[in-house]
């Protein structure tokens, strides 16, 4: 397919506005390590919210999503209800103003605030680490290789050329911008990608007659695929599987503001205004999300009457939304449809590389090799590390074939101890001890269950199974040990006044503040 002038036209001028937002944002950027990477401290909720919501809408959501949508029907929309819908909210409501309150530059600064001595400071450059290196590097990789699969059926390009014509960009506007940048392009990316989605949807429906031929067709051809309820038994979306993975997601979501097996929302938490903003951040996550999902995935059940090979798997289920761009977008609207593909994926990419460099800089290297070094040191360091972490990258998108693979991987990975992040807000018998077993044991116990234990049954029983085997092992450690030391224990609750059971703590407050003169602390205050 080629592109004509229009094309090209739209092309160059989303390229040109993401070039000059960089440039106009440089000074500020530089004035500091809080301008860099949380952008003043003072966003609104509705833009972090847009922000989140085109990270999460990674480019490998298109081909995913699509890929899942023909191989199961409409009841895939249970799979985005799984994997977002409790947690975002859980995450606004019942975490976001205890995090806002804390008031530290990174998230894995948490550790060394709530548990003590060595295990705190291990817990926080491990979460950096794996934060840093590990998720990241595997999420931006799933986002480069599904931006190579939207590309590919289209120009027949391959992975390295895919790479060379969308990288620098990226690198371009991040590098002088910093994370205002990147939430002020996501903000634009958002429209582009509603634009692109919404012209996609209108060309199948127009195709097939509407909404209601779409359906008689589905029907027709594939009557399972009408179901609105997830089956009992389905290789993708069972009903088992949708309650696996609302466990996988949901359960001990919000208690870490950087998790192993998603997005990184840690920033636009710490970023925003003040705790209200940052709550009203994960709504408008919520809303744009699955606006955005509606659109993306709907057409994807027209692909599978088109071609039924997708259907059974005779052609590579991911390349559906490559092909039906190729299919129904003309030269004049391919221009709006690929950008909306290089929105999301640079959305995405400038996240993870910013968050990245944060963490590694603020909880590695400054806090255990160069503490004594300028911000200017460290700003140039973190651009540095940003270019380290997408190299990394590479070695998914030239090493990994299939998405799933990445996404049921790193979600199983983290969600063995997911319990324990409700636990170190919820429970003040929570120890240092017990915190070690769920972020060592956790991801052994999952790697134990799927491959040495369980290696027959499906990802919904590795996830459960891992998550319950781990959360014994760390009651267990935490009722059999002693619990961290009293002072450490009060900083805590008196810095963030969190929900939960830390009675003894919070009357031993109380009683010191009133033999003092003082008024009793309020549990619950607004900043």
């Amino acid at each position: 397919m080629q592109l004509n002038g229009l094309d090209w036209a739209i092309i160059g001028i989303y390229v040109a506005m993401l070039l000059s937002i960089g440039w106009s944002l440089r000074k500020f950027a530089q004035q500091g390590l809080e301008n860099y990477f949380l952008g003043g401290r003072n966003l609104p909720g509705w833009l972090n919210g847009l922000s989140y919501a085109s990270t999460c809408l990674n480019a490998d959501v298109a081909p995913f999503y699509c890929g899942l949508a023909v191989a199961t029907g409409l009841y895939a929309g249970w799979f985005y209800i799984a994997r977002f819908g409790w947690a975002l909210l859980i995450g606004g409501v019942l975490f976001a103003v205890f995090w806002r309150r804390l008031k530290i530059f990174t998230a894995p600064e948490f550790y060394e605030l709530r548990f003590q001595g060595w295990g705190a400071s291990w817990m926080r450059g491990w979460i950096a680490f794996r934060s840093a290196f590990i998720a990241i590097v595997a999420w931006t990789g799933a986002g480069l290789l599904g931006m190579t699969k939207v590309i590919t059926p289209i120009f027949g390009i391959g992975r390295v050329e895919t790479m060379l014509a969308v990288v620098p960009v990226i690198l371009v506007y991040l590098y002088f911008s910093g994370y205002l940048g990147v939430v002020i392009t996501d903000a634009i990316q958002s429209l582009f990608i509603l634009l692109g989605s919404t012209a996609l949807l209108i060309a199948v429906l127009v195709d097939f007659g509407g909404p209601t031929g779409l359906g008689s067709a589905i029907a027709q051809h594939f009557p399972q695929a009408m179901s609105s309820l997830p089956p009992a038994h389905d290789k993708f979306v069972s009903l088992f599987a949708v309650v696996a993975f609302t466990f996988g997601t949901s359960v001990g979501y919000g208690g870490d503001a950087c998790p192993l097996g998603g997005a990184m929302e840690g920033q636009r938490i710490l970023s925003s205004r003040d705790g209200r903003e940052a709550s009203r951040m994960y709504l408008w996550t919520e809303l744009a999300l699955f606006l955005f999902l509606l659109t993306l995935t709907l057409p994807a059940l027209g692909a599978m009457v088109i071609w039924p090979g997708l259907r059974d798997g005779s052609i590579d289920q991911e390349l559906a939304y490559g092909m039906l761009i190729h299919k129904y977008i003309p030269s004049g609207l391919l221009g709006l449809v690929l950008v909306s593909v290089v929105a999301s994926l640079m959305s995405t990419v400038s996240s993870n590389l910013n968050f990245g460099a944060q963490v590694a800089i603020n909880d590695i290297y400054r806090r255990y090799l160069r503490p004594d070094k300028s911000e200017a040191h460290y700003l140039k360091m973190g651009k540095l590390v940003s270019l380290l972490i997408l190299v990394l990258s590479f070695s998914v998108v030239f090493g990994v074939n299939q998405l799933l693979d990445i996404a049921v991987f790193m979600i199983g990975l983290s969600a063995a101890e997911l319990p324990a992040n409700w636990a170190q807000w919820w429970w003040w018998r929570f120890n240092t001890r017990a915190r070690l077993a769920a972020s060592i044991g956790g991801p052994v116990i999952y790697l134990l269950v799927r491959y040495v234990l369980l290696p027959q049954q499906d990802f919904a029983v590795w996830i459960l199974a891992a998550m319950a085997l781990t959360t014994a092992l760390w009651v267990s450690v935490a009722l059999l040990t002693p619990p961290d030391d009293e002072a450490i224990l009060e900083r805590f609750y008196a810095r963030a006044q969190p929900l939960g059971w830390w009675g003894p703590i919070a009357r031993r407050l109380r009683t010191v503040s009133t033999s003092a003169g003082e008024q009793p602390q309020v549990l619950i205050q607004e900043e």
